[in-house]
């Protein structure tokens, strides 16, 4: 059967930060979360500078190009109770404050849901200054996607110390049986679960930091259960039923929630990793069976995407992270995250990467049961029936290839090629085969990476392609592969 390739989607360039912030278009879109409602894609996203307060909101039809159509917050809504819990002076630390004593605030890190009760529930946070633990999540809600969110309470407070976990970057799930949850956590003691209760969004338990405070509940009963540790954020949890993992040559289905983080320095070694578990709760674990954990930019979890960039490609992928695990109402399995580049530094045409843009990929699961990213910007694609001969046919067996490791040096592309007799050679060594419908498992580098061959928008060759995105069963570490054209 021939292949359904996406056609060009004809992104929008990517731009510097622009004068008028309702221009920006996919820019400055920092730890970005999407929501579907009544066909349009909503993205928001953290406050930026040169934007007001109170969290962008972009929209889509296409989930390919995108407007800004408001803000969260209006600007007589002051979430009095998140304010009064970081506001920060100047005696107390000299800079980067974040929620100043004028009434200036700095919303980071959303996520939006609609909730059992027909509203919007919007999920936020506060941090009083750059480096501190003073934070606190809180519930806004809704008529509307587009704005005109009212408090409604605080969910989680740290006190400044790092004695806690830091409340920030608050991520909603949902799980089995009806249940709901929320991811939280940056560096410090790292990331936690709380229940919720389905019906409100609030916490399920009612507890508030005064009953942690005066000894009522313990540091569990109140902060949840630690998921992740280290230096790490982002968390992301989504629950997957009935995933295809092949064990013994019999092929069973499973569930699993699947929790993405980012590791290292947002400026410099950015990188998304994973693990799963059968429990929301945890323990979540990588391909090795290790619990994630982070010591500033390397560690455990399956490394998914981190720094790279294809063979001749202007723009590189740059500090890839912070992501939300999305599923449209079709079915389709997106990453969307931020991601810098260093294209207008090196054109000298800005001494600054510090321009996040909105990037959304396709994930997928390989026979493991793992989810592995395309390693290019999503472009309407479909996952379908890959075989080798069109794996062989379409470049005669020309690949880029993408080896990740736990280094955090930007990984620039090899040559690889593929053989009708099962080899491979190029910048790599060793045998590929294609299996089931659309799975690739190839042995090179001293590993055995399994992964899944899909259509992709190759946009440095301005060309539709196949895209294999792979993951090492030792290693942990991903492997993208692109078709090319080029000799």
């Amino acid at each position: 059967m021939a292949l359904k390739y996406p056609k060009n989607p004809k992104f929008n360039p990517l731009q510097m930060r622009q004068p008028d912030y309702r221009d920006w278009k996919e820019g400055c879109a920092h730890d970005p979360s999407l929501l579907e409602w009544r066909g349009v894609f909503y993205a928001y996203s953290t406050d930026t500078f040169g934007a007001p307060s109170g969290y962008q909101i972009r929209r889509s039809a296409d989930l390919l190009h995108w407007e800004y159509c408001g803000r969260a917050f209006d600007a007589n809504e002051r979430v009095r109770p998140a304010f009064d819990w970081c506001v920060t002076d100047r005696r107390e630390v000299g800079y980067g404050i974040c929620t100043q004593k004028n009434g200036s605030v700095s919303f980071w890190a959303p996520h939006c849901v609609r909730g059992a009760d027909g509203k919007f529930w919007l999920y936020f946070c506060l941090t009083g200054y750059f480096g501190g633990s003073k934070s606190c999540i809180g519930v806004a809600k809704s008529d509307s996607p587009e704005g005109g969110f009212r408090f409604e309470r605080l969910l989680v407070c740290s006190p400044s110390g790092w004695r806690t976990p830091n409340a920030i970057d608050p991520q909603f799930f949902r799980g089995e049986g009806g249940r709901s949850y929320l991811i939280y956590g940056s560096f410090g003691l790292g990331l936690y679960v709380l229940e919720l209760d389905p019906e409100t969004g609030f916490r399920r338990d009612g507890r508030a930091y005064s009953d942690y405070e005066r000894g009522a509940c313990t540091f569990s009963e109140y902060y949840g259960t630690r998921v992740a540790s280290g230096s790490l954020e982002g968390g992301a949890v989504r629950y997957h039923k009935n995933v295809e993992v092949w064990e013994n040559g019999t092929v069973k289905k499973k569930n699993y929630y699947y929790l993405t983080c980012s590791y290292g320095s947002l400026s410099s070694d950015y990188q998304i990793r994973c693990g799963r578990s059968e429990r929301a709760e945890g323990p979540y674990l990588d391909v090795n069976g290790n619990e994630l954990v982070c010591s500033t930019d390397l560690g455990t979890g399956n490394k998914l995407l981190g720094s790279f960039r294809w063979e001749n490609a202007p723009v590189d992928f740059f500090c890839p992270g912070h992501n939300d695990l999305f599923v449209t109402k079709s079915g389709v399995n997106l990453v969307a995250y931020h991601c810098r580049t260093n294209y207008f530094i090196e054109k000298r045409m800005s001494e600054s990467n510090n321009f996040h843009y909105l990037y959304l990929a396709q994930y997928a699961f390989n026979s493991d049961g793992w989810p592995v990213i395309n390693g290019n910007r999503y472009a309407a694609e479909e996952i379908q029936d890959v075989s080798a001969e069109q794996l062989l046919n379409i470049t005669a067996g020309k690949f880029e290839a993408v080896a990740f490791t736990q280094k955090t040096d930007c990984v620039r592309a090899k040559r690889v090629v593929l053989h009708a007799d099962g080899t491979l050679d190029g910048a790599f060594e060793g045998s590929w085969r294609a299996y089931g419908s659309h799975y690739v498992a190839l042995n090179v580098l001293g590993d055995e990476y399994l992964g899944v061959a899909m259509p992709a928008w190759i946009e440095d060759q301005n060309v539709a392609g196949l895209t294999v995105s792979a993951l090492g069963r030792k290693s942990g570490m991903a492997l993208l592969l692109n078709s090319t054209a080029k000799i």
